[in-house]
């Protein structure tokens, strides 16, 4: 049996779920903590692609009068997305979120686009795994570079909305999603902001090395932490909330406390950061 850290194990800890105990969240994330990288990254391929599947296969036997493309679209991302791929015909393959993102990648690597993945697909690779619909993807993204961006996507048959873009290049919005006609995979694109926190987290990004060999840059540890509670601020969610502990529990004492701390201030985040280290154990 792996040893339980002490931080685990101090007073005001929290268990990911409420029919989970203490003991047994605890012992969980002290095992999960003993796996590599490598074995938590297939973990979470596997687990959403096993979902996807199970999707697809409900869209396809439960409506049968329904095209499955659209059936399938509406129940994993919504009625709206429905109508942006009416007019395309296909077979789905059934992806995963870090083969989806090495497609993207493979785009924004030869326009010399720097990246990095974060949301819920960085929070399962750095803390607990769950399921997750799209991927989100910060990108430093310059008025020049916006139109081969566009069309290199079009031209992997993606869906891109070129106003989209122009509006996010511009200022006028924060993000454009993009969405893969092929596996039906949706990407929120983020444009990296001129903040001292935007600029921070970029510089703090970490190369982590995928199964088959291949690299990808994702958010820090303390950066999805900090990013979540400004998301969460004033309206957190269960679903944000149980990321930041997960990541909290499995980082542990390998966390720049430090960094946190400062950055918690700077943000107005320290009455939430105080409460997610109680409720993690540190």
């Amino acid at each position: 049996m792996p040893l339980i850290p002490t931080f685990l194990t101090k007073p005001g800890y929290r268990s990911q779920a409420e029919d989970t105990s203490i003991d047994a969240d605890v012992f969980y994330f002290t095992s999960l903590r003993q796996k590599e990288f490598a074995w938590r990254i297939e973990r979470f391929i596997s687990f959403n692609r096993s979902t996807r599947q199970l999707c697809l296969t409900a869209a396809n036997t439960q409506t049968p009068n329904v095209p499955t493309r659209l059936e399938y679209v509406k129940r994993r991302l919504g009625l709206e997305w429905s109508d942006r791929i009416a007019d395309v015909e296909g077979d789905i393959v059934v992806a995963d979120p870090i083969t989806f993102a090495r497609k993207v990648i493979g785009i924004l690597e030869p326009l010399n686009i720097a990246y990095y993945v974060g949301g819920s697909v960085a929070s399962s690779l750095l803390g607990e795994n769950r399921y997750t619909e799209d991927i989100d993807l910060i990108i430093e993204l310059s008025k020049i570079k916006a139109k081969p961006l566009l069309e290199a996507f079009l031209a992997a048959s993606f869906y891109i909305s070129e106003i989209a873009v122009e509006d996010a290049v511009n200022g006028r919005c924060s993000s454009f999603n993009i969405l893969d006609h092929e596996t039906l995979e949706k990407a929120d694109l983020f444009i990296l902001q001129e903040t001292a926190f935007a600029k921070s987290k970029m510089a703090r990004r970490m190369q982590q090395e995928l199964p088959d060999g291949s690299n990808l840059w994702i958010s820090s540890p303390e950066d999805i932490v900090l990013q979540k509670l400004v998301w969460g601020r004033g309206s957190q969610s269960e679903k944000q909330w149980r990321d930041v502990l997960g990541v909290l529990k499995l980082q542990g004492d390998r966390l720049d406390f430090e960094y946190l701390w400062r950055w918690g201030a700077e943000l107005d985040l320290t009455p939430l950061l105080d409460r997610a280290f109680q409720e993690s154990g540190l």
